[in-house]
């Protein structure tokens, strides 16, 4: 990503990206769908119920994998390939660690959070029983994002794509013959998600092996190094944290929602399924921006950092009005392929579900930008003040969710507006001091930065 015109060598990383998390996100988009319509309104509802503690678990590990790998596309960007090949053996070293310890601590406090988060008593046993499945996969989900960042941090973002499109496949018709076949409920769409993902486990660590020499390790460089192992921790906890304290907001926000009922968290459910799909190129475009940022600042090239930045704005909003027109006018459409139109108490939660979509929509610009400068800082090198942000979020999302039992639903269509504007604010007085700091350092020691 350092040499060619920023906007198509952008674009053609973005796409494959684009395309993966969208089929990533795909899982659990046909879990809700195909038990919304075959099992019931309540048992979808169970499943969106978990949303918010899901976003705290893997969202941690999603930011974990992405900030390991900064300092491989740094050290690639700058033609160290043996300093790479040991970045790369270390961050697998940290996965195996983290694996255990999330895996664990699901296993242990995964029911008393859901009993906190006021989780409805009719829906928490289905709830338990899908989410349980899916953290007891960590494991593989973390195998799976290390791997993927690793080929994109070698500028080859088609690859997992192709793996995750067989893997989407075989996570559909699972669903279908677990829950429509075995009536396996909630559990069934768990299992069906996990072994998909193990395939492309799997698929991607085969063609690591036989398609990219560069990262067969030689004599010296699989040895344990407590100097990378902090670096890599420096770029991949505070993403990671950033994440989680992000996510802890939305699981205040989602307790709050479910002191408001079944149907309203059913909405909320509906709504954010629809909102994570077309958010998704936002996000890519911005993960898209880490990579750039990273690889062009170990080349040294910070006049191409800064204009990538700002023609990834440009693409961002644009993209982030079109994408909130459509939510606005016709998000209440959207939200029928989760649900029969013979369900109880449906006219109830579409017009949540519109409610909240026209005031989320109306700022996704304000996300866009957040996306792009979050992301572009975190590939820079500087993952911990991202955090600041995080905080940010985290208590805009919590202030807004306590007057939730004064305002009702109306806070609850405000609270992530809040969150992405006091991060933006925050971010954007970070990103101008670290781009006058970095314009005072000479090209040539860039690259060790």
């Amino acid at each position: 990503m350092t040499k060619g015109k920023p906007v198509p060598v952008i674009i053609r990383f973005c796409l494959p990206v684009l395309l993966g998390c969208l089929l990533q996100q795909s899982y659990n988009l046909a879990d809700i769908a195909i038990i919304g319509r075959f099992v019931g309104m309540d048992e979808m509802g169970a499943v969106s119920a978990t949303g918010s503690l899901n976003f705290l678990v893997i969202g941690f590990v999603l930011g974990l994998t992405n900030g390991f790998c900064i300092p491989i596309a740094q050290t690639f960007g700058a033609g160290d390939v043996p300093e790479m090949r040991r970045y790369a053996a270390n961050a697998f070293y940290l996965c195996g660690m983290f694996a255990v310890g999330l895996t664990a601590l699901t296993m242990v406090f995964t029911r008393p959070l859901l009993e906190f988060m006021n989780t409805p008593p009719e829906t928490i046993e289905s709830a338990y029983s899908y989410i349980i499945v899916l953290f007891g996969g960590i494991t593989a989900i973390i195998l799976y994002n290390v791997f993927a960042g690793l080929l994109r941090a070698l500028g080859d973002s088609k690859t997992p794509l192709y793996f995750l499109i067989i893997s989407c496949v075989i996570s559909v018709v699972l669903d279908l013959v677990f829950i429509l076949g075995f009536n396996m409920g909630t559990a069934g769409a768990g299992w069906a998600t996990v072994i998909a993902q193990i395939f492309s486990v799997i698929l991607c660590a085969v063609y690591l092996r036989k398609n990219y020499p560069v990262l067969l390790f030689k004599k010296g460089e699989l040895k344990f190094s407590r100097e990378r192992c902090l670096k890599l921790i420096a770029n991949g906890v505070p993403m990671a944290l950033q994440f989680s304290i992000t996510a802890i907001g939305s699981v205040i926000l989602q307790s709050a929602v479910n002191g408001l009922g079944k149907v309203a968290v059913s909405a909320v459910g509906m709504a954010s399924k629809i909102q994570v799909f077309l958010m998704q190129p936002m996000e890519t475009l911005g993960i898209t921006m880490a990579t750039f940022c990273a690889q062009n600042l170990g080349a040294g090239k910070l006049r191409r950092v800064k204009k990538g930045i700002k023609l990834g704005m440009i693409m961002v909003l644009i993209y982030s009005v079109a994408a909130g027109l459509l939510v606005i006018f016709a998000g209440r459409y959207m939200a029928m392929i989760f649900v029969s139109e013979n369900e109880e108490n449906l006219s109830e939660a579409l017009n949540y579900v519109s409610r909240l979509l026209a005031a989320n929509g109306s700022l996704y610009c304000v996300l866009g930008v957040l996306f792009i400068i979050r992301n572009s800082v975190q590939g820079l090198g500087y993952g911990m003040v991202t955090m600041l942000a995080g905080v940010s979020e985290l208590v805009a999302r919590a202030g807004v969710a306590s007057l939730v039992t004064v305002y009702g639903f109306n806070a609850v269509c405000f609270a992530n507006p809040a969150a992405w504007i006091l991060a933006d604010l925050m971010l954007i007085v970070i990103f101008a001091v670290l781009m006058k700091k970095l314009s005072k350092i000479p090209r040539k020691e860039l690259g060790r930065k």
